[in-house]
């Protein structure tokens, strides 16, 4: 809202509700930077949301619209398509929130992806994993944030992950899920994203960023650098790999966020988003671009052809989680914040919430950054900020006085 802002435009900010934008440090004042600002607005509902949106385009034009999160996609682009602004297609992006029909596509196509089956209850999701060979990735075919991804080893463990899915309903935001599970065979190796923009179905990448996962059984985001240290062949074939995905996928006018694992046998998809890549990286890709990827953003929802820019130097984003479960009595990041090499920190977590160690993205507690000439020097300065950082948890096991440890 901020860059849109700086860029002339009138904003009008849309939410179902504003809890998860006020827990955010520095969210109350975000807040006051729409001219307009919309609350209780259904919109993850096509028909609701268009209901608001034609009565605000009656009273100030709308040119273009954003939605930065995956549940919010569809909807917003069904409106869009209702008022012809620019946007990708609403069929397209219906799609990318399945994720089974998405890989079917994918494997019609020929693009590299695990082996993987479909589930709707934890009976089929065990006979599944079964046919698939342990272990397996167990996640919602239409969820976002690592919430209930893991990974089973055993039968056990793969009727209890899948049980969370099928169970459960609301993710938040307004989201709904479908209770549909997909099961993927686990393919090792390191993790990195692609971060690409398409127009008029051309893909061009801005570069990768690799990725440090939570250990299994919940892979969650803990950090990455970009741009990723990957050889030049490799960077290629993931490029490669990924343009083919997003061409499978029918993309045509989106920045899209898609994960990959480098295994044994090359690049394979885990998944695309059709959205910039989430939470705080972009922060980090605008440090380490020189200029701001939300501007992007903005042109391309304005009908706009924007054109990726070489990186300078490299950054490392880590993220900020509770060493022990209880409830929040504080976070002090003072020395990380003026550690060599820190370029931001981000707190998006306050005093009296219930916090635990990360099992899904929204367990983050908040984000530092750092930059340097090379992504392996911003990797140990993020390492060092973060080892700064103190996080105090009331309630903890095994104290009275609470918990404090490094995030």
């Amino acid at each position: 809202m901020t860059e849109a802002r700086a860029l002339g435009h009138e904003v009008t900010f849309v939410a179902h509700s504003l809890d998860p934008y006020l827990a955010a440090e520095g969210g109350e004042e975000a807040l006051r930077t729409p001219h307009r600002l919309l609350t209780g607005v259904p919109t993850t509902d096509p028909g609701g949301l268009l209901d608001v949106i034609c009565t605000l385009h009656r009273k100030h034009p709308v040119h273009g619209m954003l939605a930065l999160s995956e549940g919010h996609l569809p909807a917003t682009a069904e409106v869009a398509g209702a008022l012809g602004l620019p946007f990708e297609r609403a069929a397209v992006m219906r799609r990318l929130r399945d994720k089974h029909a998405v890989r079917e596509l994918l494997a019609a196509a020929g693009v590299p992806q695990p082996a993987f089956r479909r589930a709707v209850s934890p009976e089929e999701a065990v006979a599944a994993a079964g046919e698939l060979g342990y272990p397996v990735v167990v996640k919602p075919a239409d969820g976002f944030g690592s919430l209930h991804v893991g990974v089973a080893h055993d039968a056990a463990e793969t009727a209890r992950l899948a049980a969370a899915v099928c169970g459960e309903r609301a993710y938040g935001r307004g989201v709904s899920g479908s209770g549909v599970v997909l099961l993927e065979t686990y393919v090792p190796g390191p993790v990195v994203s692609c971060e690409m923009v398409t127009v008029d179905g051309t893909s061009t990448p801005y570069g990768c960023v690799d990725r440090m996962l939570a250990p299994a059984p919940h892979p969650v985001e803990l950090g990455g650098c970009f741009p990723a240290e990957l050889d030049d062949d490799v960077h290629e074939a993931v490029v490669r790999v990924v343009a083919d995905a997003l061409a499978a996928a029918g993309i045509r006018r989106a920045h899209t966020h898609t994960e990959v694992v480098l295994g044994p046998d090359g690049p394979q998809i885990i998944e695309i988003n059709g959205r910039l890549i989430g939470g705080y990286v972009p922060t980090m890709i605008n440090y380490v671009l020189g200029r701001n990827i939300y501007h992007d953003v903005i042109e391309l929802a304005l009908g706009g052809s924007p054109s990726p820019s070489p990186a300078r130097g490299a950054g490392c984003i880590r993220a900020i989680t509770a060493p022990a479960p209880g409830v929040l009595a504080g976070i002090d990041a003072e020395a990380a914040r003026g550690a060599p090499g820190t370029a931001e920190v981000m707190l998006q977590a306050r005093p009296g919430q219930a916090v635990r160690p990360a099992r899904d993205n929204f367990d983050r507690l908040g984000f530092l950054i750092t930059t340097a000439g090379t992504a392996a020097e911003a990797r140990k300065a993020a390492e060092e900020a973060h080892g700064l950082v103190r996080v105090t948890v009331e309630g903890g096991p095994g104290s009275a006085d609470g918990v404090e440890g490094a995030s």
